[in-house]
């Protein structure tokens, strides 16, 4: 079997044919049986990140022999993972985990996967700012001439990719549930980039087309704006120009408005650009759906709302309906026209997608609005997500880096929503996650 490259499809069965040929570890491919305090898994992946890439496996047993090396943990631990490689990698890096379950006791194996085409080089372990290197299956110190290749690397934009949080505003006092997607993108060193007119003509034009992912004929908005007006018929306006809009940020907005002309939906777009002549400018867009729930009245106080119990307007079907076409608008016909636009050159990696979703505002007892937990609006098939566990009222998915493979594909993108409605659901304490994922959207892991 070919060594791992990080590009292949990693299931449990190419886990189990790897594991039944008894050969422990390779040059890109590395066992860890457990994350413990990170430590030994961390260096595996900052020496990988620093060679040649590859793909470490957690979960399985070193010291074992075939199938019985497939240990397992807990899904928990790739949330602790995602947190130690942000916080005690220098510079704060997050490869690809992919949870691949064994069928039992929800125990995982993570694929964790390296790809240098992403990275800014070196990757260093932060409290003793220690670099590693993948040499003869063992992960060692560099020589000076390897570190200095590794310093001297060409410097790419794409080294000031950590998007900054992206917790929503609390901006709009009807608003019940915002789904965020970001996309951060690098152009070419010493051309700067502007957002002329022509850019905003090609970009509005590309929203405004019948089959444009996030407000054209069949995406999930539309879909929920049909079943929340029960006359079947809504006002929906054009994307139209909305906010700040000059060389350096883009604004624009789509709604739909039931029939008093309130928006129930609505979905917003942000572009902005960095000058950074010796590196080339940056790109940050930012796409908003924004929800509410049309059983509360729009005045603040209502005696009809206070008698209202908070219960799920938003299915597992409809969410992950909503974050495939966000992925489909940025990482796709509309990425194209901004990068295309703006940059004179198509969308492509290096590039991060990320995206949260919050609940913002709810009715309480005493008729006022107020900030609910993510649990009282997102229904995970017949069980709501635990009360308590949320770590506010959102909550931040990924970054993943795309490929070019993703473009235009709503099949290659699935994969990724399916991982991020899983990891959404472990964030919020929900068990059996990926089964109820399965189950409500017709999609195995």
């Amino acid at each position: 079997m070919a060594p791992p490259t990080g590009n292949e499809a990693w299931d449990l069965a190419r886990v189990q044919q790897l594991v039944s040929q008894n050969n422990l570890e390779r040059g890109r491919l590395e066992y860890k049986r457990e994350l413990d305090n990170g430590r030994k898994t961390l260096e595996a992946i900052t020496a990988l990140a620093n060679t040649f890439g590859g793909v470490v496996l957690i979960g399985v047993d070193e010291d074992r022999q075939g199938l019985d090396r497939l240990a397992g943990v807990a899904a928990s631990e790739r949330t602790r993972l995602v947190s130690m490689c942000w916080n005690q990698l220098t510079p704060p890096f997050s490869p690809e985990i992919i949870p691949i379950s064994l069928g039992h006791d929800d125990l995982y194996i993570f694929a964790v996967v390296i790809n240098t085409d992403y990275l800014r080089r070196p990757v260093m372990l932060s409290r003793e700012n220690k670099v590693l290197v993948r040499l003869e299956d063992q992960n060692q110190a560099p020589d000076w001439y390897r570190l200095r290749d590794l310093f001297t690397e060409q410097a790419s934009s794409f080294q000031d990719a950590q998007l900054p949080p992206a917790e929503p505003r609390r901006s709009h006092s009807d608003t019940d549930l915002i789904v965020r997607g970001r996309l951060f993108l690098s152009g070419p060193r010493s051309q700067p980039s502007q957002i002329g007119g022509t850019s905003r003509t090609q970009i509005l034009a590309v929203l405004n087309s019948n089959d444009t992912p996030l407000t054209g004929n069949g995406s999930a908005l539309v879909g929920l704006m049909h079943q929340m007006v029960a006359e079947n018929s809504f006002g929906a306006n054009k994307w139209d120009l909305a906010g700040l809009a000059n060389m350096r940020e883009f604004s624009a907005l789509w709604q739909g408005l039931d029939v008093t002309g309130r928006a129930l939906t609505q979905a917003r777009i942000r572009v902005e650009t960095t000058p950074r002549p010796a590196q080339g400018d940056t790109i940050l867009v930012t796409l908003d759906a924004i929800l509410t729930d049309p059983r509360y009245p729009a005045q603040e106080h209502h005696p009809a709302a206070a008698q209202e119990r908070l219960s799920p307007f938003v299915g597992i079907g409809a969410l992950r309906g909503l974050m495939l076409d966000i992925m489909g608008t940025l990482w796709g016909q509309t990425g194209e026209a901004i990068s295309t636009g703006i940059f004179g050159q198509p969308l492509g990696p290096p590039a991060l997608l990320d995206l949260t979703i919050a609940s913002a505002t709810a009715v309480n007892n005493h008729g006022s609005r107020v900030h609910p937990s993510l649990h009282e609006v997102i229904d995970f098939g017949t069980a709501q997500l635990i009360t308590g566990n949320t770590p506010g009222s959102w909550t931040s998915l990924g970054p993943i880096q795309p490929d070019r493979t993703m473009l235009g594909s709503p099949a290659a993108l699935a994969p990724t929503v399916h991982n991020w409605l899983i990891q959404l659901g472990i964030d919020n304490g929900y068990r059996n996650i990926e089964r109820e994922v399965a189950r409500w959207t017709g999609i195995a892991n």
